[in-house]
C-alpha cells in the first residue's frame, strides 16, 4: 500500500490533490492510503505518533509553520531522508531552502495533474527499487532486513559489516558477491564500502558523508561511476517535470 500525506492549508487543493489520487488508485488498481492535514504542526506531530508516509505533497506558505520548516523537522530532528517529498507553492524564491530538505520535486499552483501524476509513478518506481530484502546469515541464524534500511556495507576481512538504520551486525561475506543481489540504489565507492545513495548526506571528490555521519572515502575510478548515477538520478527528476 502507497501512504499518502497531504498538507495544504487550502482546503480546495486538498480536495483536488485527493481526488487525482484516488482517481489514480482506481485506474490503476493500487492501494492507496491519504491522509490529509490543514496545519504543519498536525503533521509533524501525527508521524511523531510512529506513522510514516511514503511521500508528502506539502504546502511552502502554511499559515502557522512553513512547509520548509516541516520538512526541515523531518530531515534533521526525525531523522527521516527517506520519505519523498513534494513542495507546492505558487511561488518561486526558495530554491535555497529546498535543497536543504532534498525535496523530490515542486508543483506549480494551480496543480498540473500529469506532472501529480508523475510524481507517483516515480515514488512507486523507487518503492519498487528499494522495498526489496537482503537476507544474511549470521552462525545458524537466517537475518533479513528491507534494502531501504540499509546505509552501507564496509569490508571487514573475512566478513562484512552492515550498518542499517537500527545499528550494525556482521556476517561472513564479500562485498564483491553482495554488490551482485543489490538494487542499483547501491554504490560502490572503494574496494571496502558499498553505500545506500538515499542515505548520503553529501559527496565531494574524495570521501561521502551519510546521514549517520560516517565518511566513507571514494576511490579515483569510482568516483566517474558515482558522479553518473547523479546524472542519471536528476535526470530521473527532471523528466517528470
Amino acid at each position: 500500500m502507497l501512504k499518502i500525506a497531504i498538507c495544504d492549508d487550502n482546503n480546495y487543493i486538498c480536495i483536488e490533490i485527493e481526488q487525482i489520487i484516488l482517481d489514480y488508485s482506481i485506474q490503476h488498481n493500487i492501494k492507496i492510503n491519504i491522509e490529509v492535514f490543514y496545519d504543519g504542526k498536525e503533521l509533524i506531530n501525527y508521524i511523531e505518533n510512529e506513522h510514516c508516509f511514503d511521500i508528502i505533497f506539502l504546502d511552502i506558505e502554511l499559515k502557522t509553520t512553513t512547509g520548509i520548516e516541516v520538512g526541515t523537522i523531518l530531515r534533521k530532528k526525525l531523522d527521516d531522508y527517506f520519505t519523498k517529498i513534494v513542495f507546492i507553492s505558487s511561488k518561486f524564491g526558495y530554491e535555497r531552502q529546498l535543497f536543504d530538505v532534498q525535496p523530490m520535486n515542486f508543483l506549480d499552483k494551480p496543480i498540473h495533474k500529469e506532472k501529480l501524476l508523475k510524481c507517483i509513478d516515480l515514488v512507486l518506481k523507487l518503492l519498487d527499487k528499494e522495498k526489496k530484502i537482503f537476507k544474511y546469515k549470521v552462525g545458524k541464524e537466517y537475518r533479513q532486513i528491507a534494502f531501504q534500511d540499509i546505509l552501507y556495507f564496509e569490508n571487514k576481512l573475512r566478513k562484512v559489516k552492515i550498518t542499517t538504520v537500527d545499528g550494525t551486525d556482521e556476517f561472513y561475506g564479500t562485498l564483491v558477491n553482495i554488490k551482485s543481489n543489490l538494487p542499483n540504489i547501491f554504490l560502490t565507492t572503494h574496494n571496502s564500502y558499498i553505500v545506500n545513495y538515499n542515505y548520503i548526506k553529501k559527496i565531494s571528490s574524495d570521501n561521502i558523508l551519510m546521514i549517520n555521519e560516517m565518511i566513507i572515502p571514494i576511490s579515483k575510478r569510482n568516483l566517474k561511476d558515482i558522479q553518473q548515477f547523479q546524472i542519471k538520478f536528476l535526470k530521473e527528476l527532471r523528466d517528470i517535470n
